[in-house]
């Protein structure tokens, strides 16, 4: 019965200690932001910012944030989605209006170089 029980507590603190390994490379792992073809909401698709367009050219905007890890300021986990310019009360579909972008609806995995982080949403 000792070895039962002791081979439990072995395989059970074995899988609780593998759990933040499991959402770090979860993290950084190829995570893709949602296509813009799946946006139903008319309003977010009408006033969605152009990546190729002028005002994203200027703050190095990328739809998904992973796309500017070779950017100086990017650093992993900096995403609209928890950035002070991003309006999450107006937030549809994972998409939201954006001071720096005036105010253009951005992904919420999206990433440019006038990122700072919003520690409320933290």
């Amino acid at each position: 019965m000792k070895s039962n029980r002791r081979e439990f507590f072995k395989y059970g603190l074995t899988a609780i200690a593998a759990i933040p390994a499991i959402k770090v490379g979860s993290a950084f792992g190829a995570y893709k932001c949602p296509s813009v073809t799946k946006i139903d909401d008319a309003k977010v698709v009408k006033k969605l910012i152009d990546p190729t367009g002028k005002t994203a050219k200027r703050l190095k905007f990328v739809m998904n944030a992973p796309d500017a890890k070779d950017h100086k300021k990017y650093k992993a986990g900096n995403l609209c989605g928890n950035c002070k310019f991003y309006k999450v009360k107006k937030e549809a579909q994972d998409h939201a209006p954006c001071s720096m972008a005036g105010n253009k609806y951005v992904p919420a995995c999206g990433w440019c170089k006038s990122y700072k982080i919003d520690k409320k949403k933290m």
